[in-house]
This record gives C-alpha cells, structure tokens and sequence, in this order.
C-alpha cells in the first residue's frame, strides 16, 4: 500500500563501517577527530551502473589485504582513501584496474591524489580531488591519472582563451585538423617519447611510426622527440581539446 504514494528506495551502496563513518566526519564536519597517518584520496569512476558495491568492497579487500574505507558520493562515484602506515607503499592502480574490470565487468578510472597530513587540508582536499577528476576525464581517456599527470590539464584550464588559441596556433593548421596525427602524437606522449612502446600500443611497426613521426619534425620544424618541443605539441593539442 505504501508504494502507492511512496518512491521505494532501495540502498546501492554498502552501510558504511566505523572506519568510513570516521572519515565522514573528518571530511563534513568540524568535530575534533584526529588523524592516525598521511592519506590520500582516489577518486573512482565506474562507468556502468549496475554493479555489485559490496563486491567492489571484497576485492579491494583482497587486493589490499585489509578492508579499504570508502566514501561514496553516489552509486557509481567515490573516494578510496589510503591511510600510509608504512614508509614507502608502492600500489600498481593499472594492475588495480585490470583486477576490477576482470571481477566486476565493468568500466573504471582512477584519480590519485597526494598525500596529506594535516587535518585541516582534509575538506578542501576532498572538494579539489572531485573538481580536478571531473575535470581531467573530461578530456583525457586515460585509466589512471595522478596528481601529477593532471597538471598540465588543470594548467590549461586556467589559461585565457587569447593564450589557449596562441597555443593551438603553435602546430600548423594541417596538422590540427588531421585526427589521426594528433592521436598518434597524444599516444606517443602518454608513452613518455618510446617509439617501440608507442608502435606497439598502435599496433604498428616501428618504422611506420618512425616515418609519421619524420613527417611531422620535416613539415613543422617541431621535433617531438625532444622533451621541450614535446611538451609544446601536448600542452597545445590539451588546449584544443578544451576549446
């Protein structure tokens, strides 16, 4: 009889543990709550909707080998929160991701935010971690970013529109029009200037690579093979995308 003037709701996310209802509070509350060690915020972002959260739970659990405290923001978005207990944890989020797309069947990207220690930093923390994600995957494809992968596009953001276009303008027009290209040259960056890495990813030889990448330094005087005049092309094909 209720559903006949009520909405049922129904929970898609997990009843949070004292751990997360702990963090909850650090992160929307003044109350006095105090930090154990450094931590840091990754953003998720799951593609589909239909998936099983507690699963999600069981293995980060697995992987990590200690239940992960998380905090929702809605039924496919939140924050995994890392608490540094040791000195040095190296975390492979690509090894994370492939576990999680096999398991769960489903879509993911992560942003990794820096460590912090002080409770203060903890609300702004959370706000820019969310801005910058939203910001970052709406141009970028790339699985996983971190903090420092986002610079760039958080710098551009920032630019005037007068510089952006001054610095689209630095590859000639051909070549901003030419899809194919920029993808290449995007891929060969993400590759961090590795010819065979970036062959392979295309699934091309190295040498058709090679070639497109000598037509590009004979056409426009830029040598992307160089760090500086890499940096150039990626910070203008940045811009284009956000124009």
């Amino acid at each position: 009889m209720l559903t006949a003037f009520l909405t049922p709701y129904t929970i898609h996310t997990p009843i949070p543990s004292e751990q997360e209802r702990r963090w909850r509070r650090l992160i929307h509350s003044t109350e006095d709550v105090s930090l154990n060690s450094p931590f840091r915020f990754v953003y998720f972002s799951i593609k589909q909707t239909q998936f099983d959260a507690m699963l999600l739970k069981d293995v980060l659990h697995d992987f990590f080998g200690k239940p992960v405290p998380i905090v929702w923001l809605n039924d496919h978005e939140g924050l995994k929160i890392d608490e540094q207990v040791n000195e040095r944890e190296d975390i492979s989020f690509e090894e994370l991701i492939d576990i999680l797309m096999s398991d769960l069947y489903v879509t993911i990207k992560l942003f990794v935010g820096p460590f912090k220690h002080r409770r203060e930093e903890v609300n702004p923390y959370y706000h820019s971690v969310i801005r910058d994600a939203a910001h970052v995957f709406s141009i970028s494809d790339k699985r996983v970013v971190t903090y420092v992968d986002a610079i760039p596009f958080l710098l551009i953001s920032q630019l005037a529109q007068q510089q952006s276009n001054e610095m689209v303008e630095s590859v000639p027009q051909e070549f901003l029009e030419d899809k194919e290209t920029l993808s290449m040259l995007e891929t060969f960056f993400y590759c961090n200037l590795n010819s065979s890495e970036t062959a392979k990813v295309l699934h091309l030889h190295r040498n058709s690579l090679q070639y497109r990448l000598d037509r590009f330094v004979e056409k426009t005087g830029i040598d992307v093979r160089e760090f500086q005049q890499a940096l150039t092309v990626y910070l203008a094909i940045l811009s284009l995308k956000e124009s």
